[in-house]
């Protein structure tokens, strides 16, 4: 299956996706922290990643396009919150694949996931 990595500050969220996804049979690794998911994308090259929009240390826009300039064709969903529709749309100019809204759907997350990954296998 795939190697996915999700950024997301809050642990519960970050946590919450890591075992779902797991189950599904992708090998998952969440961080809460930017400073280490950059680290991780050292040794690494996900075939997605999940963001979302609102860090502590940054927002979602600047940290996708420093994660595009490593991979220009990364497979990307964001997460906004559901007052973030302005930054949904700026995410999508960016060039994401999908974007979900918190609170999360576990449903919708599959779904996204699969048809991100699915956009993957085609390229």
């Amino acid at each position: 299956m795939a190697l996915i990595l999700v950024i997301d500050d809050e642990t519960d969220a970050c946590r919450l996706m890591e075992r779902i996804l797991s189950a599904d049979g992708h090998r998952v690794f969440g961080f809460t922290e930017v400073e280490a998911a950059m680290r991780w994308l050292d040794d690494n090259v996900p075939d997605l990643a999940i963001l979302d929009i609102k860090l502590q240390s940054t927002d979602g826009i600047s940290l996708l396009k420093a994660m595009r300039l490593r991979d220009p064709f990364m497979k990307v969903i964001m997460i906004v919150g559901t007052s973030s529709v302005e930054a949904a749309n700026l995410a999508i100019g960016q060039g994401i694949d999908a974007y979900l809204v918190k609170p999360l759907e576990l449903d919708e997350l599959e779904q996204r996931v699969a048809s991100a990954l699915a956009l993957e296998q085609a390229r």
